[in-house]
């Protein structure tokens, strides 16, 4: 009989990653269960006020072949086991039956044990008999019951359809190394937005009223009091309100601002910002359209705002930076990173956000935003005009060709490099110094190459996806896993005819792959269930909040051997490929060295790789009319046969073997 060899857990401030590894085929085995075990300090048990342990089974919702969960509501994983050697816990953080989330810095640690059809002398898994719940009825069409008084109408129902599968435990549990659940890791606050929006319990939301309208999820995320925003934004607002919070003045540099919340921060701080605001694109035949309300309202606030506008599809101000300096001097901090300062950018999509609180890093950063200050550019009249002409100098295009290199108390090193970086104004063929930094540590992986882009460069050319894939081929033996948002990043992407040479993303459409496989190359592009590719009880779901447009997948993140002492993290607002360096105002922030934020950031590509993996697989054999998962669990144990063997779970095994020393 097999067994599991070692498990192992890793966690940012919002999911945990869990992976383990078997020795051989576990004969019967139906999947694990997976228990979250809260700890204290000194990692004893936490005790209840009841005098139980703190111990939770994880969430489930895919039953076995022949029952069926037409509520979508969870049951656990001792019912509903994982039929895979990993796990991503969505509600460390995030309750699926409550708005509030659960709290941050805890321990906790899990405990992996398989289980298989209850026999005689096996010790059993909990009870699985459905209990009986209360939910909303609905109608035909999937439209909620009002009584004549207009109030949604409860009916009692077994919590799932089909006849129980009792379970007994085939081996003890495993348990991994605590963890905790945190944002801070040294001088770094890591934080990270929950807005994954493709997924069932957002779509059980929306149908509250037994209907989705066009707009509905993006006016529900427009709202700052909304509280499903705030559950999809995370610690990331609430880490900026406690930033603005501290006395002192603040340094910006903004592409997009139209998000009320975070206006009217501004606002209430008008004058103690400095801001460089950018422009939006080219909408209605004119620019800057999603800033110009925040724009004008500053404006009229008396705050000293620097309007860095662009107004032509080559160039760019793409940063979303804050600097703060506290009064009478003293350390200073920088907040950085992919989040954009809009409804969708902190509540649609996924993003992250980093504090850095060290003072010589804020001073590089404070030194690029002068630099940009002193480039200014030409204000056009009005503010919508195009500006064909306005783009950065060369004096500024020199000053960010080499970065800003900082040593860290423990060890860590952080390299700081800003753009635009190149003589030429629009993207040439030469590899921008930036890109050859990441480069040269790409190519310097042993294991790993995880990322997550948003739109780098088409088909992965010129750009970090053509480069990983490349040092994959040649390096077999790598794992290189990544999501993108754009159909047209992905490397196998066909275009169609193109409009605008100077212009990447101004394609007629072409093919547009979901996924590409090749060894331990693995990309997947960022899709929903829809009609199309519906499985057995999941619904249609949302992708973006409004219509269709706007990127889902934001974040620019490549992390490099997560569980090594040389580990790489690399983000910004640089968007990993030629024409950022060459065209646009970004910063790019490597951090090597800094194992606890590598893993924090591995746990945020792999939230969201894995996420959109299933979901671009299910599509893509929709698509070509092949066979796909059906939806729900297997009833024997040969899902095991792929680990075992070898063919499948090499990302799953390299984080199961746990840190490198």
């Amino acid at each position: 009989m097999g067994k599991i060899l070692s498990a192992f857990a890793y966690a940012n401030n919002e999911v945990a990653y869990i992976a383990w590894d078997v020795d051989n085929k576990i004969e019967g085995c139906l999947g694990f269960e997976v228990t979250r075990v809260y700890l204290n300090a000194d990692e004893s048990v936490v005790v209840r006020n009841d005098g139980s342990e703190d111990r939770v089974r994880c969430a489930s919702w895919v039953g076995f072949s022949g029952q069926r969960n037409p509520h979508w509501l969870p049951q656990h994983t001792g019912i509903w086991p994982v039929q895979k050697l990993s796990w991503r816990d969505l509600t460390l953080r995030k309750r699926r039956d409550e708005l509030n989330r659960r709290p941050s810095e805890v321990f906790v640690r899990y405990e992996i044990r398989p289980v298989g059809d209850l026999e005689d002398g096996m010790e059993p898994a909990p009870d699985p008999t459905p209990k009986t719940v209360r939910v909303t009825q609905r109608d035909d069409h999937g439209r909620p019951v009002k009584d004549a008084e207009g109030k949604l109408v409860k009916i009692s129902v077994k919590a799932y359809e089909g006849k129980p599968r009792p379970l007994g435990y085939l081996g003890p549990a495993v348990p991994t190394l605590p963890v905790r659940v945190t944002s801070r890791r040294g001088v770094f606050r890591s934080t990270f937005t929950n807005g994954i929006l493709a997924a069932q319990w957002l779509r059980n939301v929306l149908m509250e009223d037994g209907e989705i309208e066009p707009n509905e999820l993006f006016e529900k995320i427009s709202n700052p009091d909304d509280p499903h925003r705030k559950y999809l934004a995370g610690d990331v607002l609430p880490l900026l309100h406690e930033l603005f919070a501290r006395p002192g003045e603040f340094h910006l540099a903004l592409y997009e601002l139209d998000d009320k919340e975070l206006v009217d921060l501004l606002l209430a701080n008008a004058q103690r910002i400095h801001l460089i605001l950018a422009n939006t694109g080219k909408d209605n035949g004119g620019w800057d359209g999603r800033n110009a309300e925040a724009r004008e309202r500053l404006i009229a606030a008396g705050a000293d705002i620097q309007h860095r506008m662009f107004n032509n599809s080559t160039h760019i101000g793409h940063n979303k930076f804050v600097v703060h300096t506290p009064p009478n001097g003293g350390p200073r901090s920088v907040f950085t990173g992919s989040t954009n300062w809009t409804s969708t950018g902190v509540a649609g999509q996924t993003n992250n956000a980093l504090l850095i609180e060290d003072d010589a890093g804020a001073q590089v950063f404070m030194d690029y935003w002068q630099r940009m200050s002193a480039d200014a550019l030409e204000i056009p009249d009005p503010f919508g005009a195009p500006m064909s002409k306005n783009q950065q100098s060369l004096e500024f295009r020199r000053s960010n060709e080499a970065p800003a290199r900082l040593a860290l108390a423990n060890g860590a090193q952080i390299e700081l490099w800003f753009s635009p970086n190149m003589q030429g104004r629009t993207k040439g063929t030469k590899t921008p110094p930036d890109l050859k930094e990441v480069y040269r540590r790409m190519r310097l992986a042993r294991e790993a190459i995880l990322f997550l882009a948003f739109y780098p460069g088409q088909r992965g050319n010129d750009c970090i996806i053509g480069e990983a894939i490349d040092i994959g081929r040649k390096d077999g033996r790598l794992i290189v896993t990544g999501a993108v948002s754009s159909a047209q990043a992905m490397p196998n992407y066909v275009p169609g005819k193109k409009n605008d040479p100077d212009d990447e993303s101004d394609d007629e459409p072409g093919e547009s792959p979901r996924t590409f496989f090749e060894d331990k190359v693995s990309i997947v592009r960022a899709s929903r269930v829809d009609d199309r590719a519906m499985l057995g009880d999941f619904g249609a779901e949302q992708l973006t909040a409004k219509g269709g447009i706007g990127a889902i997948i934001h974040d620019k993140l490549v992390v490099i051997d997560p569980l090594s002492p040389d580990c790489t993290v690399i983000l910004g607002s640089h968007n990993l490929g030629f024409k950022a360096s060459y065209c646009n105002d970004e910063n790019m922030v490597i951090v090597s060295g800094d194992q606890a934020l590598a893993e924090a950031y591995a746990v945020h590509i792999l939230d969201v790789y894995d996420h959109y993996r299933f979901r671009a697989v299910q599509a893509e054999r929709q698509e070509q009319h092949k066979k796909s998962w059906s939806g729900f669990l297997d009833t024997d144990d040969s899902w095991l046969e792929g680990y075992v063997e070898d063919r499948q779970g090499a990302l799953m095994r390299y984080f199961a073997r746990g840190r490198r020393a």
